[in-house]
């Protein structure tokens, strides 16, 4: 009989023993299985965020290849850009191959390598750079690039000279008008004041290389004396170029309303001249501040209203949506001579010859004063041609049961840079380059 306890005991105890190998090894199997289906999922939300990057870059090069030269033929403005959250939609999932072919009036239940299968998906979005004012203009060297245009035939209007006097003349117009004293009329937590001239400075002066205080009259100027040593977590001015745009909000005078108001107006690649027909409806303070910086005269009344600025700003970038945006910089002063009026472009198949920048105007606008600008320093601040600069964010999804794994893809694409890798010198072989590249 004691025989027979003992023994049972032993089961009970081996049994015991064996229930929780068991359980241990099926706990840690099935840790090891989810570890691993997440990093699968996570490896495709990767690729499928990297192939709405490659087919953004196939979608820039249709711009540039296809959709440009008709744009200059047909005096037109259209940005492949615009559509691509639709076209991704046939490559990214869901039934967005079915709603491109019920758009295009084609079945593409027969067409091969549309859709990722259930569950997975991505989604992009791609905008230019080119219509946002170029922080990195006073940078460096950039700071002293001197004009190319001819001298001005007016000298009494102030002459733009070089490209950190160009960037100085559109911070302080973008910060003129009323609506922002809030911003630079109160002080911060520390009881410091950043007036518009002195943050439009510090501006310039975080990038450019030398010790001294920018003064746009090009004196020498005196030091350079942010604090930025004085503060809880100190720090140095960088003295070089912007790395990145977040960096702007370590420059005196920048803080949260700040970035508010203007963080989505500036850029830090690309040209030192704002391309017009980049400059998005909503963006329209660029516009007014190019109104203002290039003025002819300064001290005319309209530009102190800001109503009468921004009427005149929106209604050129209105127009100039409808007609294709403003064929030359001619266009862009004529409309602001003309309170708001573009010229209408020639017809397609009309006479050679025919003067777009003649009397064929449309009817001009009433309650939009007219602006006089100097065509010298708008040719310092802005340009008219192709995109450049690609902003582009590609999001990869993938779906398993009620888990969701996302990854995300922020790039920035310039088809003006060289490809490293070829040593043709041909522009044509311009291949592009990314230049901002972060996956999170």
């Amino acid at each position: 009989m004691n025989q027979k306890g003992f023994a049972l005991v032993m089961v009970l105890v081996a049994t015991a023993v064996i229930t929780a190998v068991v359980e241990e090894f099926s706990y840690h199997a099935r840790v090891d299985f989810e570890a691993a289906a997440n990093a699968r999922d996570q490896l495709r939300a990767e690729y499928l965020a990297r192939s709405g990057i490659n087919l953004s870059r196939l979608l820039i090069k249709t711009q540039a290849s296809v959709i440009d030269p008709i744009n200059r033929q047909m005096h037109m403005d259209i940005q492949i850009g615009d559509f691509a959250p639709l076209l991704m939609k046939a490559f990214g999932g869901g039934d967005g191959a079915a709603m491109l072919g019920d758009l295009l009036g084609i079945g593409t239940s027969s067409i091969k390598g549309l859709g990722v299968g259930k569950g997975a998906g991505f989604d992009v979005e791609m905008a230019p750079e080119d219509g946002k004012i170029n922080l990195n203009c006073a940078g460096g060297l950039n700071a002293f690039t001197p004009s190319s245009t001819p001298p001005p035939t007016d000298t009494t209007a102030p002459t733009i000279t070089n490209q950190a006097q160009a960037l100085y003349a559109q911070l302080t117009a973008l910060f003129f008008p009323p609506r922002y004293n809030r911003l630079f009329d109160i002080p911060d937590a520390d009881g410091q004041y950043a007036t518009r001239d002195l943050t439009a400075r510090a501006l310039i002066d975080w990038s450019d290389i030398d010790e001294n205080q920018f003064d746009p009259l090009g004196a020498s100027g005196n030091s350079e004396d942010y604090r930025y040593d004085g503060l809880r977590d100190p720090y140095k001015a960088h003295n070089n170029y912007y790395d990145t745009l977040e960096e702007l909000q370590l420059v005196k005078g920048v803080g949260d309303d700040f970035w508010g108001a203007f963080g989505e107006l500036f850029t830090v690649y690309g040209s030192c001249k704002v391309n017009i027909n980049a400059i998005k409806a909503e963006r329209w303070p660029i516009s007014a501040a190019l109104l203002r910086a290039a003025a002819k005269n300064p001290s005319s009344p309209a530009l102190q209203d800001d109503v009468i600025v921004s009427a005149l700003a929106q209604q050129i970038g209105s127009l100039g949506q409808l007609l294709g945006g403003v064929q030359s910089l001619n266009d862009f002063v004529a409309a602001a001579k003309n309170g708001g009026v573009l010229p209408l472009p020639p017809l397609p198949g009309a006479p050679k010859g025919t003067d777009a920048n003649s009397t064929s105007l449309l009817p001009p606008l009433p309650g939009v004063q007219p602006i006089e600008l100097n065509p010298q320093n708008l040719a310092m601040l802005a340009t008219v041609g192709p995109r450049q600069i690609y902003r582009i964010d590609s999001t990869g999804t993938i779906e398993r049961g009620k888990k969701r794994v996302t990854v995300h893809v922020r790039a920035v694409f310039d088809t003006q840079h060289f490809n490293q890798n070829t040593t043709s010198t041909d522009p044509t072989d311009r291949m592009g380059a990314w230049v901002y590249w972060r996956m999170d």
